[in-house]
């Protein structure tokens, strides 16, 4: 077995989409990108029972389009107004446990204050959100994190990383990372 043939790379893939989508939201995924992010998680999770009620969370979700959408931004019109930070209480209230959260967080405090210019926004914490996560995930289900950088298993106890998706969109553009987390415990 070669080197690049391991369990841990096969775990690696890599998508070319084009950019940008038609509503050109800044910060946003590439034309087709939250369409195929659902249906490899889908077939990661591989169970067709839970396919036909399968809850979708679009955490920070800007203009996706799937799923329970959450965001700060009212512009986008949100099912629900929240702060990603204390989401948890609420929508497992109103809409209980789900098997896929996509989580397309803004990259930096700084490029948040762009996005959001118009709200009071509270600084991004990595841990906070991913708990809030971690508390809205069936066990089985998957963390979609959506970032510019590889960003860490939020909690080695509970998830493993199912795949990485390396995401280019043209030359001279940062590519963009999905990490799956499957939720263990």
């Amino acid at each position: 077995m070669s080197r690049y043939d391991t369990e841990n790379q096969r775990k690696n893939l890599a998508w070319f989409l084009p950019r940008p989508k038609p509503d050109h939201y800044k910060g946003g995924m590439p034309l087709g990108c939250e369409d195929w992010l659902i249906e490899l998680a889908k077939d990661i999770i591989c169970d067709k029972d839970r396919e036909k009620n399968f809850k979708i969370l679009n955490l920070f979700c800007g203009m996706n389009k799937h799923g329970v959408r959450v965001d700060l931004n009212p512009e986008v019109k949100p099912d629900y107004l929240l702060d990603a930070h204390l989401c948890s209480k609420e929508l497992l209230e109103k809409e209980g446990k789900f098997d896929l959260i996509i989580a397309d967080p803004p990259y930096s405090n700084k490029e948040a204050k762009e996005i959001y210019s118009e709200v009071k926004l509270p600084k991004l914490s990595y841990e906070l959100w991913t708990y809030e996560c971690d508390k809205l995930l069936k066990v089985g289900g998957i963390l979609i994190i959506y970032h510019k950088y590889l960003m860490p298993n939020p909690n080695w106890g509970a998830f493993e990383v199912a795949k990485r998706v390396f995401i280019g969109t043209r030359t001279y553009h940062l590519p963009r990372v999905a990490i799956y987390f499957k939720k263990i415990a």
